[in-house]
């Protein structure tokens, strides 16, 4: 048999361009959805769906967040077992990736265009329908583009390169999406709009072109049959679900994951209200405080790639779990230290970026190395079902913290009356505490 060949520089930067395309997507929605529809009343738009309590905590942003997620729970493993099994002869990974490039970013759009411009219920019921297509689209890029990290990275250290490529395009996704306001205030002076919430529309526009194409990028420029070694899979999906819950490594970390991710959709969906009524900074304050933690993960990077290699993993991602319960816990004080409101918002993006740019690299690598054992034990590739199964405890995090911030908010999101974004702080802390102690039962 045929040994792949290694993947060269130029096609590792094309693969990281993909990680940038889907990280802005995601990232417009976790930050800007909530805010979107429900904003501070110092925002200048308006609600645009209702605040209504159910069952005392949950309110309907919530529970549509929630209702998407169900979703993901059938869809993401039937993406990941298909990817898996498929005899297509460009691979089993680009063909998909190819075909949902175009529909996520446009699914993503239509997420910020409500029929409504008002509280109203149509408002819900579009919410509740595009965002089901959205994140199946999402699905159907993200599980092959995750599952090339073990199949790209056959050779020694291979791993790494290929999650290090794929981190720093999320990271600078995550950042460039933080620069929406920026593009949205540009179009307010350039088209004299007097409408927030339009200015917002065209930016998002904006973001998800550029999403768009970069995402096509590495699904039309890798030739995933020379890259990668041919693949056996002839389980049925039942079978290769059973092999990962039955994985006791991968049942640990998975939950790590997911309480992980609750805490990072926490502090990803508060960034725009800690910055409007925390530190009482304009929008595109939050740019700033983006681009420096995305700086701060970046100079970092190389520090995890020669770590990786003398410490380890466990004992990282451990005392990386410990740190963000501090930059959680100072949530709850944000606004209340003896110094400049912005330079507290500095001090915590610096303070997160650290421990941020250890977690944005091991953990692929870690579910990475549990795929390659298992398909050494059992002669069946299924890094597509383990990578699938990892979205879909990560996207359950996410929601589930968007879920609680959203909550939370019930309990107070505006300058003045700010109780419920502080608690959110100690939430996050609590979830990373509790992601250390899981944690601490990996067997590496």
């Amino acid at each position: 048999m045929q040994q792949p060949e290694r993947i060269p520089l130029r096609k590792l930067i094309y693969y990281g361009i993909g990680g940038f395309g889907w990280s802005l997507s995601i990232n417009i929605i976790t930050v800007y959805l909530l805010y979107f529809y429900l904003p501070p009343s110092n925002s200048g738009m308006k609600n645009l769906v209702s605040q209504t309590v159910y069952l005392g905590v949950f309110n309907i942003i919530a529970i549509i967040l929630a209702s998407g997620r169900l979703f993901d729970a059938v869809v993401d493993p039937l993406i990941a077992q298909f990817s898996d099994k498929t005899k297509n002869p460009l691979g089993r990974r680009i063909p998909l990736m190819r075909w949902a490039a175009l529909p996520m970013s446009f699914f993503s759009v239509l997420l910020f265009f409500p029929p409504v411009h008002g509280e109203s219920t149509s408002n819900v019921l579009w919410l509740c329908v595009v965002q089901l297509f959205y994140y199946f689209s999402f699905g159907l890029y993200v599980i092959p583009h995750n599952a090339l990290i073990a199949e790209l990275g056959h050779y020694e250290g291979g791993k790494m390169h290929v999650s290090t490529a794929q981190a720093v395009g999320f990271i600078i996704g995550a950042a460039f999406s933080s620069v929406t306001p920026m593009f949205a205030d540009m179009f307010e002076h350039a088209m004299v709009i007097t409408s927030r919430m339009q200015s917002l529309q065209y930016a998002i526009i904006v973001m998800n072109c550029i999403g768009a194409v970069s995402m096509a990028l590495p699904a039309f420029a890798i030739d995933e049959k020379k890259y990668c070694s041919p693949a056996i899979n002839d389980e049925s999906i039942w079978q290769s679900l059973g092999k990962a819950f039955r994985n006791k490594n991968f049942l640990v970390f998975a939950i790590t994951d997911c309480c992980y991710f609750m805490s990072i959709g926490i502090i990803t969906t508060g960034l725009m209200y800690y910055t409007k009524s925390l530190l009482l900074q304009e929008e595109s304050t939050g740019t700033i405080l983006m681009g420096i933690m995305v700086v701060v993960t970046l100079i970092f990077y190389p520090i995890v790639n020669m770590a990786e290699k003398k410490f380890s993993k466990k004992r990282m991602m451990i005392l990386c779990f410990v740190a963000m319960v501090g930059v959680f816990g100072n949530i709850f004080y944000l606004g209340k230290f003896p110094f400049s409101l912005f330079m507290q918002g500095v001090m915590l993006m610096v303070v997160f970026g650290i421990p941020d740019s250890f977690l944005g690299i091991l953990p692929n690598t870690v579910i990475a190395d549990i795929a390659q054992a298992d398909a050494k034990r059992t002669g069946q590739n299924n890094e597509g079902m383990y990578f699938g199964m990892r979205a879909l405890f990560q996207k359950f995090g996410q929601t589930m913290g968007i879920m609680i911030f959203a909550m939370l908010t019930l309990y107070g999101k505006d300058p003045g009356n700010d109780f419920g974004l502080r608690l959110s702080g100690v939430v996050g802390a609590v979830l990373c505490l509790s992601a250390a102690l899981v944690y601490s039962q990996y067997k590496e």
